[in-house]
Formats: C-alpha cells, structure tokens, sequence
C-alpha cells in the first residue's frame, strides 16, 4: 500500500519565546556596545521517522510539550522542518487551532469561503456549501455578522464544519473532539466517523487513550520530540500508562497541584474514595500499601492517577499511572 505520509530524520528547532519576545532597543544597544547575546533555542523534534500507509489509523500520544501538535503541523505544512524532509500526497485537512486563519474583520459567510479556498476548494464550490456548513456550525442566525463578534467555542465549531464538509485524502486531527458542548461533539464524532469508513488517512492527537487504543490501529508515542514507541495502540498505550508518574503533592499545593492537569484535560474527577471507615482507602502496590484520601483522580481510560491524601496532611505519596482501581 502507498504512503500517504512519509517523515525521514525531521527535526525541528526553535526559537524560545524569551528570545522572540527580546527588547530590539535593548538588541540594538548591545550591537552598539559590540556586546552580542546568545541566541536561545529548543529542538521540539529530533530525528522522527514516520510513514502512514493510505487508509491508515495512527495517534500521536505523549505528555503536553513531546511535540505531538508540532509534529501534526509539520505533516500539515504548517511548519517546514529544520532538517529532514517530510513528503505528504494527497489533499490534506488539517484540524488544528480550528478557526484560527479566520479574518476577524470579514463576515462569517465570507471567512467560509476564504477558508474553503486555503483548504484547496474554488470559491464557486464553497459559496455553493455556505449553507450546509452554517447549519452543522449552527451559525445560521451570525452568516453576515463580522467573525470577531463570535467566541471561541463558535469559532472553533465553524472551523471544523469548513474543515469536515468535504472528504480530504489525510485528515490531521488535534484534539478536536472538545469543541462545543456534548450535543456538538456527538455531531462530530458521527460526521468524522464518515472518514474512517472511507479509508480516509487519519492522524489524531489524543489525551483520550481509551479512544485512541480502541479507535486507532496505530499510536506513536512521543517523548520529548523523539519517538518513544511505535506500534499496535493498544501495546503503546500500555507502555505509556506504565512509565507515567504523577508530581509529589502536598495537600495545600505547596508542590504542584493536580487541579493544572485537571484544567489541562489529562485527568478528570470521578466522586470520591471511601470505605467502610470512612476516608481510610489503601491501594495494595508492589507489595505497598498507600492511603487514599477523600478525592480520586482518574485519567479518561479509567487508570488510576490518584490524590494520594494522608487524613493528618502528611506528604502525599506517588502513585505510578497503569493501575485499575475497582
């Protein structure tokens, strides 16, 4: 089978925000005096060698910051690589930072079209599916309003609907199932589902592992801009799961609290632990025994990734992702 993808050595370095955010009064100045500065720079990508079959089902996982949404933005074209070559066939619909190519100044109707042109459709074509897009985006009533008056969330919804109105050959998908409330998402799931039955070439970013692991033939894990593991989903979401940690807590928040990677999405809250004594829980672990506190924490899988609370405030302890609470 062809490659729809094809990745060889690609690495990408980039600047650091201090250094794109560096006084050029101060830069001059230094110039002036002959003193220079250091130029500052991260490799988010290192050597990734990735080929996707056409048809193919591969996700992205890893932690935030491995370089998942570069790497999908590199395959989009968004980003050219600092070495390396990457060759993508076909006619590609990246759903990344969905609406945000929208002109803020132009009406809805005419962001549709703008943007249907810059995913490859003629202007005829997308002021023919102006409509059809508006009523999935549930935008009819703001068509002629400027784009700048609509959130967000509204913003996002109308980037998928012109993104998703027409079958592309790859379609790049980062993390776009969060968009709108949960009638929406249930709109884009089903619509999306359209593209896997027909063989269309799918890369997902995904904090969502049951997703991945039961959706996807394929999962990469990236790890500070390497890859990690590559292979069955279900194979590398477990060796993902088995080397994640969670920080050393302490109640109060002295160290890092678990509420950043609640408000990250990477965990949610599913009710409390108790027994029969009350707040005296224990997970029986490699021989170790740890006292859960009052709230549990689990990742989307059902994992458990616990706030491991002692009832007299002491340290609290890690526990290692990959275990099932029951």
């Amino acid at each position: 089978m062809s490659a729809s993808i094809d990745l060889r050595g690609v690495a990408l370095v980039r600047r650091t925000q201090e250094e794109l955010q560096y006084d050029l009064k101060r830069t001059l100045l230094n110039l002036v005096r002959g003193r220079g500065r250091a130029v500052h720079r991260r490799t988010v990508l290192q050597d990734v060698d990735l080929v996707v079959s056409r048809g193919e089902k591969v996700a992205l996982i890893g932690a935030n910051g491995s370089g998942k949404s570069t790497l999908l933005k590199v395959i989009a074209g968004i980003l050219a690589p600092t070495r390396g070559t990457a060759r993508v066939t076909g006619r590609v619909a990246p759903l990344i930072e969905l609406g945000a190519g929208f002109d803020p100044e132009l009406s809805v109707f005419d962001n549709i079209v703008y943007y249907g042109v810059l995913l490859g459709q003629s202007e005829a074509t997308m002021r023919a599916h102006a409509d059809a897009i508006l009523d999935f985006a549930e935008l009819q009533p703001y068509r002629d309003d400027p784009t700048k008056t609509l959130s967000s969330g509204m913003n996002a919804r109308l980037g998928f609907a012109v993104a998703t109105e027409f079958r592309p050959d790859v379609l790049l998908l980062d993390e776009v199932l969060a968009v709108g409330d949960e009638q929406f998402r249930r709109k884009c799931t089903a619509r999306l589902s359209r593209f896997w039955d027909a063989h269309v070439t799918i890369v997902v970013v995904s904090h969502d592992l049951h997703y991945v692991a039961s959706t996807c033939e394929r999962a990469i894990w990236l790890d500070e801009g390497r890859v990690r593991i590559d292979g069955p989903s279900q194979r590398a979401v477990q060796r993902y799961l088995e080397s994640a940690t969670l920080p050393v807590y302490r109640h109060g928040g002295e160290l890092v609290a678990l509420a950043d990677a609640v408000e990250r999405g990477e965990i949610i809250v599913r009710g409390t632990s108790k027994s029969e004594q009350g707040m005296q829980v224990f997970l029986i672990r490699g021989g170790r025994r740890h006292l859960i506190g009052s709230d549990a924490w689990y990742d989307r899988t059902g994992y458990a990734w616990e706030d491991i609370i002692h009832v007299d405030d002491a340290v609290i302890l890690e526990v290692p992702a990959g275990e099932t609470i029951t």
